[in-house]
């Protein structure tokens, strides 16, 4: 890949595709997750990392009857699964890793005025904007 090809790479984030798999979690117990990588261009990977969020999110008829919304979030870490390697063009790298979230922390809910969800995202961290495997959201019980 040339020069361009490259560059647009570290733009968009071009150089692999990656996938989450989350298994549902518990709260103080680990949840077991498989990231799959396939590279579509030569690069080299700094590290492999999981984001994990809890957002509590609300949602009522406020004033006059107008729709008001409130979000925030509850929960938010980082979890390096492996350090640095060389992507190579046209292989598919495997990583397994756990989610290990607190025990203190609030399982998924979904009421008719507040929701808590829990979403994981998997990435390579590379020069450039990171591929990663977009928000999968999971149940935590």
């Amino acid at each position: 890949m040339g020069f361009f090809g490259d560059l647009k790479n570290k733009i968009t984030g071009g150089a692999a595709k990656v996938t989450l798999q989350v298994s549902n979690a518990r709260r103080g117990q680990g949840a077991p997750c498989t990231i799959q990588a396939t590279a579509s261009a030569n690069g080299k990977v700094a590290a492999v990392y999981i984001l994990v969020r809890g957002m509590e999110s609300a949602e009522w008829k406020g004033d006059n009857n107008q729709q008001v919304r409130n979000s925030r979030t509850s929960f938010e870490t980082r979890i390096q699964v492996a350090g640095p390697f060389d992507l190579v063009q046209g292989q598919t790298y495997t990583f397994q890793a756990q989610i290990e979230l607190p025990a203190n922390v609030g399982p998924t809910y979904r009421g008719q005025l507040i929701n808590h969800l829990w979403e994981a995202q998997a990435g390579l961290d590379m020069p450039g904007n990171d591929p990663d495997s977009g928000w999968q959201a999971f149940q935590v019980d």
